[in-house]
C-alpha cells in the first residue's frame, strides 16, 4: 500500500526511526562481546554500528523536514528485545535477540536484516520483506509530495559530525534532492539494496563494503570472529536479584534512557543544542560503553558460566540519582570515566540552556 499522505509519510518517517534504532542494540552487543577489541570482526561490527548510528540521524533529519518531531524515548517508540523486527513481514518471522557474537547470529539474523531486495521487488510501506522496499515507500512519498505538501523551511536538523562513522556524512535534509540522497545512502550502505549490484557502497565510502557483505565475510569464515565473552542472550536486569550486579545493569538501562531522552531534546534544538557535546556524545561513548563493558565482564551467579549483559530497557532515572549509584558502584567495577562524564551532565543540566526534559 502506497504512502497515502503528508501525516502518512511522517508516519512512516518515525517508523524508520524506530527500525533503525532497533538494529543498534543487537549489533552493539555483538561488538561488545569479542574480546579483541583490534581484531576485524570487532571492527566489523563497530563499523556497522556508526553507520546504523548515521542512518538512524539521517532517518531524524528527514523526519524533521517533513513537519514532524522525531522521537527516540520512551516505549511506544523504542525497540524491546527480544521482538520483531518493526514492521517487517518476513517467512519466518525475525526475532531480533540481544547476545553475543557468533557465525549462527551473523547468518541467522543479520545477514537477514541486511538482505538486498529481490530484483524487481515493489515498495512495501508496511509489513515488507526488506528494508530496500520499505525505504523505496518512502522514497515514493516524498516523491509524490516534496513539490506541494512540504515545507521549505525543514524543522531543526542535526549535521555535526559526532559518531566517528565512516562511509558517510551526517548532512541536513532541507529538499527533495537531499531526502532522496539521504534514502539511497542508507539503502547503498546495506540496508536492502539490490540483488542486481555487484556491491553496494555509501555515497562516501566506495573502498567500503557494505553491511551485507561485512556480515557475509564472517559466514564465509573469512573473517573469524575469535574469542567472546559469554554474555547471556537477552539479559535482563529486572531478573538479576537484588545487589550490586543488579544496580549496575540498572545504571546501564538508565544511562541508555537517558541517552535517548537528551537525543529527542536535541532534534527539538538542532546543531546548536549544547546537550550534543555536553551530554550526547559523552553518554555515548564514555558512561553506556563502559557500564557494558564491566558488565559483559562479570559472570552470573549460577552454574550455567553466562556473563551480565546490558538489556537496553527504558529506565528513566533522575540524574543525581544516576551519578550516586555510579559513585558507589565505582568503588567495585571499572567503569572508566562514566563518573566524571555523569557529573559533566548534571552539570550541564542546571543550566538553563543544558536542561534536559
Amino acid at each position: 500500500m502506497a504512502i497515502s499522505d503528508v501525516q502518512d509519510l511522517r508516519r512512516h518517517l518515525q517508523w524508520a526511526i524506530t527500525v533503525e534504532h532497533a538494529t543498534i542494540p543487537p549489533y552493539e552487543c555483538a561488538m561488545l562481546s569479542v574480546i579483541d577489541g583490534e581484531s576485524d570482526a570487532f571492527l566489523t561490527f563497530k563499523y556497522v554500528v556508526r553507520e546504523e548510528m548515521l542512518h538512524l540521524a539521517l532517518a531524524a533529519n528527514l523526519l524533521a523536514w517533513a513537519g514532524g518531531t522525531p522521537r527516540f524515548a520512551g516505549p511506544y517508540v523504542m525497540p524491546t528485545f527480544p521482538g520483531p523486527m518493526p514492521h517487517h513481514d518476513p517467512e519466518p518471522p525475525l526475532i531480533l535477540h540481544l547476545e553475543r557474537a557468533s557465525v549462527d547470529v551473523v547468518r541467522d539474523v543479520f545477514l537477514r536484516i541486511e538482505e538486498p531486495k529481490a530484483r524487481g521487488s515493489e515498495p512495501q510501506s508496511d509489513r515488507y520483506d526488506s528494508l530496500g522496499q520499505f525505504y523505496d515507500a518512502i522514497a515514493d512519498g516524498i516523491d509524490r509530495f516534496a513539490d506541494t505538501d512540504l515545507t521549505d523551511r525543514p524543522g531543526p536538523q542535526v549535521t555535526r559530525s559526532y559518531l566517528g562513522h565512516g562511509g558517510g556524512t551526517l548532512y541536513p535534509v532541507v529538499d527533495r534532492p537531499s531526502a532522496i540522497q539521504a534514502i539511497t545512502e542508507i539503502i547503498e550502505q546495506g540496508e536492502g539494496a539490490d540483488m542486481s549490484d555487484s556491491e553496494p557502497f555509501g555515497f562516501e565510502g566506495a573502498d567500503e563494503p557494505s553491511h551485507y557483505r561485512r556480515f557475509r565475510a564472517i559466514v564465509d569464515g573469512d573473517v573469524p570472529i575469535g574469542a567472546v565473552q559469554p554474555m547471556r542472550r537477552d539479559p535482563s536486569t529486572d531478573v538479576l536479584p537484588a545487589g550490586p550486579l543488579h544496580d549496575l545493569a540498572a545504571l546501564f538501562d538508565a544511562a541508555y534512557s537517558l541517552q535517548l531522552r537528551v537525543m529527542d531534546q536535541v532534534w527539538r534544538e538542532g546543531d546548536g543544542s549544547e546537550l550534543i557535546d555536553g551530554a550526547m556524545v559523552p553518554l555515548m561513548n564514555h558512561a553506556q560503553k563502559p557500564i557494558a563493558r564491566a558488565l559483559l565482564a562479570e559472570p552470573l551467579e549460577d552454574d550455567t558460566g553466562d556473563h551480565a549483559g546490558p538489556s537496553f530497557a527504558w529506565r528513566p532515572t533522575p540524574i543525581d540519582e544516576m551519578l550516586a549509584s555510579a559513585r558507589s558502584l565505582a568503588e567495585r567495577f571499572d567503569l572508566g570515566p562514566t563518573v566524571e562524564t555523569l557529573e559533566q551532565v548534571t552539570k550541564l543540566s542546571s543550566t538553563s540552556r543544558g536542561r534536559i526534559r
